[in-house]
């Protein structure tokens, strides 16, 4: 270790005999100056201008060799910088105060970015410079320099002084730079460069930038930036020789670079526009901020196949980069040197598990992992579906890889030979990349394997049959598939179906009931397949056919019931429905003949997309009426009005026992059908309630069995205008006996029925009576407006419009009733003087609380609220705690400070 200099005193440097040599050639050769002064400025403002951070940072790794630690901080108008390694040198003062000459030129074995050379001339335009070194110490001063000179013009950086300071302790050398107002803005704008240091110079492992600590570690192939010991940056990291080709990696994944430079190690001003961060030791020009013309451009590329390979396979064609326009020469070398590398290595994955170069690969764009699985077996060179995204292939493909079709995978395929199961799983595993015509002509070479072992080649031509047994041949004559082989993917490829339910649905079947003049045979036929197939659901179209009934003529099979159908009891005697014959049902079974459509139940309606009122439904055209846009979809029961008027409750039990029809009853036409029509007792189902709903009780009855049909009962409010005068007779009947709350409930209702558009009130008759406050019936109502008139309006007069009074729906339901409304028919007047209190007093903020509403005048209280009401003439005097005159004042009782009510 050297010896430590006495600083007060010491020039362990010969600063002295350095700025005489300088001042003497100044004045030996007065331009001689002007040119250094040139030449300063020239690479202060040009050549490293901008570069502060990095240049420093550069010396500081040159220094400290390997490990090394730099510590940057802001003190006032000072920005230093401190660091550990090798300190300061005479050699190092020579070249700081020389113009273009590093000491690094004296170490060739020694790999460093720059010691104290030209990249120093990056602080030349601070006032004063400090370099503060184990070793001994100078300064840079401009006003010295001035001094000794005597001219403004002279070079900053040219003339040094020895220096009494001393870098921080377990520092070897500090830097500071008096940089003055400057300091905070360059300050603040060093922090998002200490991560990129800390890649770019390999011999800086810890940064220290104010109380904020960055590290680099190497976890196998992964560079890790930490900040206060949490993770910051994660870079996957591939290094060959002096160059390292690096990628961000955030939650696994990999993130592209932008908006790169070429960084040698520190960045250029070269600009590439490549995917991936390449740190390298190309020559550059004397400002480090061009490739010096001579350098082998295309080395640099050495390494970025290998980092491909590194990257996950998912996010491998992230680092193929992409054709550019525009790009520099530099850019443009590396780039086509990096591709020319790519298509070579062989860092493709492929789905046998080797790693293949693109050209040598297939790659089947989209491959899933499920035809991978097959396709592994007989097609090795295929890439693995993680490399086989549409991205990923387009990579591949420019880079020399064969694209696959699907046409390319049926000629692959030609001479495979696997079981029948094995071509079942491919064909299933192709199903999801066959969506149009032209993707299924493609296949249209693919092989498919026959029942009798032969391959066919394509779908097309071949037939299956379903629903036949094992015991049922089929023709000689017929090219059937083999079973184990088949998949519904070979139906989109041309294989012809020829099941049960094919049949049945087929058109030529429609077109030889309409043309056959006698249908025993085709009867027979239809029948015996639909044993056959098991199917126990009614056909569609099926119901026209004609079998035989008990009267001995032949009926079409959809207006016959069974022997003993339970709807059969529950049809009036006007039913148009006949009855099968016995030896008919015996012959074929029940089965059969109900899917044939023989009834016995109700019968259903289906239509996928209806258009218009033509199912035959009754009451249809009423029920389309109601909507704006046609139903998407109908669903219902049909010939629900053949039901005998005294029958419902039977009726009822079937619909919901029956699976066939139990869903429908809750919605959509049968349930806006049920609800108006069928009756109980003579009452629409719509004016029943169940025995649990008690919101309406006395306004309406409850129905018997109402716990199997609650949806076609009473629900919120009347339904329609018809529905809404027999609310308002109900209410006005004298014999029912009605709460007030249910009444409250009622009419609120009834006006929110209105205020939808349910109701019509133009169309309703007014009631004899109506249903009052105490649950009487009056003549002589008096709708309830606002709450006040309900402590003086008696009570077997007073009307309300709802639980909680409203004006405006107090005015719909006096229109609905035609009565009047309290206060256009009554006059109210408080009785005496009361006193008139500030609104925001206590007083006068308890009463609005009170009475729960905002008093939008004055407040008035009385000692004890008295009110004069003339109701018909008749003038009565009613006590009350509150009131609201004409005029907006509220009237109120005063109050005690305990908070009840002055009486």
């Amino acid at each position: 270790m050297p010896p430590t200099p006495d600083r007060s005193t010491a020039d362990p440097f010969g600063t002295a005999a350095l700025r005489d040599a300088t001042l003497r050639a100044w004045r030996s050769s007065p331009t001689r100056m002007a040119e250094d002064a040139a030449a300063e400025t020239e690479l202060a403002d040009i050549g490293y201008r901008g570069r502060l951070l990095t240049e420093l940072a550069a010396n500081a790794a040159d220094a400290a060799g390997d490990d090394g630690v730099l510590w940057i901080r802001r003190d006032g108008d000072v920005l230093r910088f401190a660091n550990t390694g090798t300190p300061l040198t005479r050699d190092g003062v020579e070249s700081l105060t020389a113009l273009r000459v590093s000491p690094k030129s004296h170490a060739a074995t020694v790999t460093t970015v720059g010691r104290f050379g030209v990249g120093f001339r990056a602080t030349a335009f601070a006032a004063s410079v400090t370099v503060a070194s184990t070793t001994g110490s100078i300064e840079f001063s401009r006003a010295r320099t001035v001094s000794a000179t005597g001219s403004q013009d002279a070079p900053s950086q040219r003339l040094a002084w020895p220096s009494a300071a001393e870098p921080p302790p377990g520092f070897s050398t500090e830097v500071s730079i008096d940089v003055g107002d400057d300091a905070t803005a360059l300050f603040e704008g060093f922090a998002a460069h200490v991560p990129d240091l800390l890649l770019e110079l390999q011999a800086l492992s810890r940064i220290e930038f104010d109380d904020t600590v960055f590290t680099r570690t190497v976890e196998g192939d992964h560079v890790v930036i930490a900040r206060d010991g949490a993770e910051l940056q994660r870079w996957l990291t591939a290094r060959v020789d002096g160059t390292s080709w690096m990628v961000r990696i955030v939650d696994g994944a990999v993130v592209p670079c932008r908006d790169e430079v070429l960084r040698s190690p520190t960045p250029t001003a070269v600009e590439l526009a490549l995917p991936a961060r390449v740190i390298t030791d190309l020559p550059l020009t004397p400002d480090r901020r061009d490739v010096h013309p001579d350098a082998d451009v295309a080395a640099a590329a050495r390494g970025y196949a290998d980092l491909v390979a590194l990257a996950p396979d998912r996010d491998k064609h992230l680092l193929v980069p992409r054709p550019t326009v525009g790009s520099g020469r530099v850019d443009a070398e590396l780039r086509s040197a990096i591709l020319s590398d790519l298509a070579d290595a062989r860092w493709v994955p492929a789905i046998g598990g080797d790693a293949l170069a693109p050209e040598r690969t297939w790659v089947l764009t989209g491959l899933s992992d499920r035809l991978a699985e097959v396709l592994g077996e007989v097609m090795a060179p295929l890439a693995h579906p993680d490399v086989s995204d549409r991205v990923s292939a387009v990579a591949l493909v420019r880079l020399g890889a064969r694209e696959l079709g699907l046409a390319d995978i049926a000629d692959l395929l030609g001479s495979t030979v696997r079981e029948p199961a094995w071509w079942a799983t491919l064909y299933a595993a192709l199903a999801d990349r066959v969506h149009t015509g032209d993707e299924r002509e493609e296949l249209g070479a693919l092989p498919v394997p026959r029942i009798d072992g032969r391959t066919h080649i394509g779908a097309r031509g071949l037939v299956v049959v379903d629903g036949l047994g094992s015991d049922d041949a089929a023709p000689d004559w017929m090219a059937i598939v083999h079973p184990d082989a088949y998949d519904p993917l070979l139906d989109r490829l041309g294989l012809e179906h020829c099941s049960i339910a094919d049949v049945l649905a087929d058109p030529a079947l429609a077109a030889a009931i309409d043309s056959a003049d006698d249908h025993a045979e085709l009867a027979d036929s239809v029948l015996r397949l639909l044993s056959a197939g098991g199917i126990a659901e009614q056909q569609p179209g099926l119901g026209r056919i004609e079998i035989k009934a008990v009267d001995g003529d032949d009926w079409p099979a959809d207006e016959l019931l069974l022997p003993d159908a339970p709807i059969a009891d529950l049809l009036g005697d006007d039913s148009p429905f006949g009855v099968v014959a016995a030896d008919v049902v015996e012959r074929y079974g029940r089965a059969p003949l109900r899917a044939l459509g023989v009834g016995w139940g109700f019968g259903t309606v289906h239509d996928d997309l209806p258009t218009g009122p033509d199912h035959d439904l009754p009451d249809e055209e009423q029920w389309w009426d109601e909507f704006e846009v046609p139903p998407e979809r109908l669903d219902a029961v049909r010939d629900l009005d053949l039901v005998d008027p005294g029958r419902w409750t039977d009726a009822l039990a079937l619909l919901a026992d029956d699976p066939s029809t139990s869903q429908l009853v809750h919605s959509g036409y049968t349930r806006w059908w049920l609800r108006r029509y069928a009756e109980i007792d003579g009452v629409p189902l719509r004016r029943l309630r169940s025995v649990d709903d008690l919101r309406f009780a006395g306004v309406f009855d409850v129905a018997p069995d109402s716990d199997r049909y609650p949806s076609l009962l009473v629900g919120d409010g009347p339904d329609d205008s018809d529905d809404a005068q027999d609310w308002i007779d109900a209410l006005a009947d004298p014999e029912r006996q009605i709460s007030a709350g249910v009444a409250a409930r009622a009419h609120a209702a009834l006006v929110a029925a209105v205020r939808d558009g349910r109701v019509e009130p133009r169309r309703l008759e007014p009631p004899d009576g109506v249903r009052t406050l105490d649950g009487s019936v009056t003549d002589r109502p008096v709708v309830i407006d606002q709450p006040w008139w309900t402590a003086v309006v008696p009570a077997d007069r007073s009307v309300l419009p709802g639980p909680l009074v409203s004006e405006s729906d107090a005015q719909i339901l006096g229109d609905l009733l035609d009565a009047d409304l309290a206060s256009s028919l009554c006059r109210a007047v408080p009785v005496g003087q009361g006193r008139i209190v500030d609104a925001d007093s206590a007083e006068a903020v308890w009463i609005t609380a009170v009475g729960g509403r905002e008093s939008r005048g004055p407040i008035v209280v009385h000692d004890r609220l008295i009110v004069a009401v003339d109701l018909d003439g008749e003038e009565r005097h009613v006590a009350v705690e509150q009131w609201v005159d004409d005029a907006g004042t509220t009237h109120s009782v005063g109050w005690t400070r305990d908070g009840s009510v002055q009486r």
